[in-house]
């Protein structure tokens, strides 16, 4: 009697382990009582992956947890060994097909059309390397075929711009920057491109001049303002027009015993570079010298849109344009 007893009360606690746990002889009991058999399949979490487990029983049916939400048995067989998604690959048939991150040599970022420019895993991305100095190619694969955006080399590789010691350059501009800073610029130290990059340039130990500023289109109405550079000249000494800067003020340079011919320029540094000099009749009847900004890409006579009543020449590498005929 005593032993009964005892076997009675092992069975009941096997029956409820069996039903807490979901646990049958020939398959899943679930929470509610029902039960779904023998698990047909393994759940994983992406096709490919070699990790796997059982289906979870609900309701009398089987469903992959949330963990391994894919059904194994749905996936191509063939592609294992855990290459996860987005890395630029896809399963074709049994075989993994994966798409390199460096394009093909011979993609046309301007040709879709172009045999190379065919891939076959669909949103894949690919570029050429990042080539600061060539041009950025970055491609993605669309329809079975690469297309592709391009990004300009950076403009220090070529003394565009501000280089750093150790950027990469290309070898067309050897050297870059200047040891002594001027007015027309670049104004930043002196470099040189050694083996693809920019090195700091051997610059002699001498004492730079001022930069030249560029001098007030009237010097006369100047005297007596303030002035940039000590030292710097103005106007032109033989039409009484010279000026100096002393003391931080423009004051009034030297007077020349010499014939005054202002017409050939607009006096010595008045006008910038980017400018050239026009002379016409004022509203005294005398000439009157301006300086005028140059058409883009233009820095000679023939680019310049002049009227019947004018007539240019070359004067010192740089156009002047005046009026025919006299004043008056």
């Amino acid at each position: 009697m005593r032993w009964s007893i005892l076997l009675v009360a092992s069975g009941l606690t096997l029956l409820g382990c069996a039903d807490i746990h979901g646990v049958e002889g020939d398959g899943g009991l679930s929470t509610d009582g029902s039960t779904c058999g023998s698990p047909p399949f393994q759940c994983t979490q992406f096709c490919g992956s070699d990790f796997f487990v059982y289906p979870e029983c609900s309701g009398g049916t089987w469903s992959c947890p949330p963990s391994a939400p894919v059904n194994a048995s749905s996936c191509p067989p063939g592609c294992v060994g855990g290459v996860p998604p987005g890395s630029g690959c896809v399963c074709m048939g049994t075989t993994w097909v994966c798409e390199s991150p460096i394009c093909p040599d011979d993609v046309d970022p301007f040709d879709p059309t172009a045999p190379a420019n065919a891939c076959r895993v669909e949103g894949a991305t690919c570029s050429n390397g990042g080539d600061a100095c060539g041009p950025g190619l970055f491609c993605t694969c669309e329809s079975g075929r690469w297309s592709c955006g391009v990004a300009e080399p950076d403009p220090a590789c070529w003394c565009g711009r501000e280089p750093t010691a150790g950027g990469p350059c290309d070898g067309s501009a050897p050297t870059c920057g200047q040891c002594c800073p001027t007015a027309d610029g670049p104004n930043w130290p002196a470099m040189e491109c050694v083996d693809g990059a920019w090195q700091p340039a051997a610059c002699p130990e001498i004492v730079c001049p001022p930069i030249e500023e560029v001098c007030p289109a009237d010097t006369r109405s100047a005297l007596g303002l303030a002035c940039p550079i000590d030292g710097q000249g103005c106007g032109n000494a033989c039409c009484g027009t010279a000026i100096d800067c002393v003391g931080g003020i423009w004051q009034p340079g030297p007077e020349a015993d010499c014939l005054c011919r202002p017409e050939p320029a607009c006096g010595a540094g008045e006008c910038r570079p980017s400018q050239y000099c026009r002379s016409r009749c004022g509203p005294d009847d005398g000439l009157e010298h301006q300086c005028v900004t140059l058409p883009f890409d233009c820095a000679a006579c023939d680019c310049l849109t002049l009227t019947d009543s004018q007539t240019c020449e070359m004067i010192d590498g740089r156009p002047f344009v005046s009026e025919a005929g006299f004043c008056g």
